[in-house]
Order: C-alpha cells, then sequence, then structure tokens
C-alpha cells in the first residue's frame, strides 16, 4: 500500500483508466467468445465490431470515477475521465476510421 501513496493521483488515474479497460476487453472477449481472446480481437477488428467492445469495456471507468469524486480526489477523477475519452477517442478511430 506504500507503493500506491508515493504515486501521484494524477498518474494513478490515468493507469487505472487505462489498464482497466484493457483488463475488462480482454475478459469480456474471453468469456464471450469460443477462442482465446488474443485470437479473437483481431476478427473483431475485421467484421468493424472492435470499437463496440472497447466501449463495453470503458464503462467500469464509470465507477472509479464517481468513486474518485466522492473521495474528492478531483486529481484522479480528471485523469480518469481523461483516459475514458482517449478510449472513446480510440472507439471513434476504428468504427469510422478505417
Amino acid at each position: 500500500m506504500g507503493l500506491l501513496k508515493k504515486i501521484s493521483p494524477g498518474l494513478l488515474g490515468w493507469l487505472i483508466g487505462l489498464a482497466m479497460p484493457f483488463g475488462m476487453l480482454l475478459l469480456l472477449v474471453e468469456f464471450s467468445a469460443d477462442g482465446n481472446a488474443l485470437d479473437t480481437i483481431p476478427i473483431l477488428y475485421a467484421y468493424d465490431e472492435l470499437g463496440i467492445w472497447i466501449t463495453m469495456a470503458v464503462l467500469p471507468n464509470l465507477f472509479f470515477f464517481w468513486w474518485w469524486i466522492q473521495k474528492k480526489n478531483t486529481r484522479a477523477a480528471q485523469s480518469i475521465l481523461g483516459a475514458t475519452i482517449f478510449w472513446a477517442f480510440i472507439s471513434l478511430l476504428l468504427k469510422f476510421g478505417t
């Protein structure tokens, strides 16, 4: 727990906001698809469905955003929100950029 105290709230928010959706994406695809998650993600990309899955994986960021707001740690909440906007931009790029 001492390591988490040394990390700035902004950096902690960014790390949670970027790592949590990636892990959730792997879990969602692993338990929803028949094969391995790492093999299924390129197939989802080929069918233009990866952006939808990324959007579902980002939803747990809302929990952390509201949790940091309740803890009155606005710096971490802003970082989570920034990471969520980053994931939304990636999702839009995958949907309309290809």
